[in-house]
């Protein structure tokens, strides 16, 4: 186990950047910030997003992203931190930080081009643009659940405080692929979007984990 103390500082610091970040979105966009947490589950709510376009036009999609980002990349340095002891004592813990912050903010933004690009080529961006409504929504619900859980796992240094995230983490994720499965697209096929999310949503990830495990 590596010692709390040369991380909790770096922990502590992006709580506090990630809580300024939560209020500010909740003081700007309270009814918004709302709906967001709330549109992954509800249809309505999602559905009159989608209608309005207005998730790319509000401040609750910036903080929101941000917000998302720090917690996510917090997620990434813990664990690397935690599972790769003798590789991240090699690296200076704030620059590794600022590496899985950018890891976690590169990811958001590559498969939010990539499925707009998609959807573009395959004239279905109405379904690329559902589909990257439901991603946020799943990050920021994600997001909210996971930062006390993370809080709680890093100053008590118990590891295994993680695994009371993973009934939400598989729930969430499960409703994000069955919301996008149920659009009934006239464009896009079964096969086609079972194709793109095992080569972008699941295949870069256990390259990931092959890495970790021969650096382990």
């Amino acid at each position: 186990m590596v010692p709390i103390s040369s991380y909790a500082d770096i922990a502590t610091f992006v709580f506090c950047l990630a809580l300024l970040v939560l209020t500010l979105n909740v003081a700007r966009n309270r009814r918004n910030f709302r709906s967001t947490l709330q549109a992954l589950f509800l249809p309505r709510v999602r559905s009159q997003f989608f209608r309005e376009s207005k998730l790319y036009n509000e401040w609750c999609f910036y903080f929101g992203t941000l917000f998302n980002t720090l917690i996510q990349g917090l997620l990434v340095f813990y664990l690397v931190v935690t599972l790769l002891p003798d590789f991240s004592s090699n690296i200076n813990l704030k620059w590794l930080y600022i590496l899985c912050f950018g890891a976690a903010l590169f990811d958001f933004f590559f498969k939010f081009g990539n499925s707009t690009l998609l959807g573009k080529l395959f004239e279905c961006d109405s379904d690329a643009a559902i589909f990257n409504h439901s991603k946020f929504f799943y990050y920021s619900d994600s997001s909210i659940v996971l930062m006390p859980i993370l809080a709680t796992t890093i100053y008590l240094g118990m590891p295994a405080i993680l695994f009371v995230y993973l009934p939400f983490f598989v729930a969430a994720y499960v409703m994000m692929v069955v919301r996008t499965l149920t659009l009934k697209s006239s464009a896009l096929s079964l096969f086609q979007f079972f194709l793109y999310f095992c080569t972008l949503e699941i295949l870069p990830y256990l390259i990931i984990l092959k890495l970790l495990a021969m650096l382990r």
